[in-house]
């Protein structure tokens, strides 16, 4: 055979063998949306843990998971938003699971039910300014 009848040939198995390259690179925001959802799901478990702590009053369990979940809000896959309201809502949320670690430390049951409610609060603040998917215009800081 000549080559002539190869070249055709070479370059429909060069592209197949380049189309795993940019599969890859389409299917990056999938990748990083699943990162984030991993990490949401690791989140509520955690969540539960601590609720289910605090009914036990039990303050190892409380302090593990409340420091995990300080952990995963500094995981890359955590700000899917770089808005200063997101950032507004992962600050006030760290700030309350550092809490629940300080009330687990010092055996406060009361400061650990607080800091929940307000970790649970911002949570569920920040999932509802996600779901309205747009920056949100406000004069001061974002509402709880």
């Amino acid at each position: 055979m000549k080559i002539k009848t190869y070249i055709p040939w070479l370059s429909i198995l060069g592209l197949a063998a380049l189309a795993p390259l940019f599969m890859g690179a389409a299917s990056g925001k999938r990748g990083a949306a699943d990162g984030t959802a991993e990490i949401m799901r690791m989140k509520l478990s955690h969540s539960q843990e601590v609720l289910r702590g605090l009914a036990l009053q039990d303050f190892v369990l409380i302090k593990t998971n409340a420091s995990r979940m300080v952990r995963l809000s500094h995981a890359g896959g955590w700000m899917v938003r770089q808005t200063p309201e997101y950032e507004l809502f992962t600050t006030e949320f760290r700030r309350s699971a550092e809490a629940l670690v300080r009330a687990a430390d010092d055996g406060n049951i009361d400061a650990a039910t607080v800091a929940y409610a307000q970790m649970t609060f911002s949570c569920v603040s920040c999932h509802k300014y996600m779901r309205a998917g747009r920056v949100q215009k406000t004069s001061g800081p974002v509402p709880f």
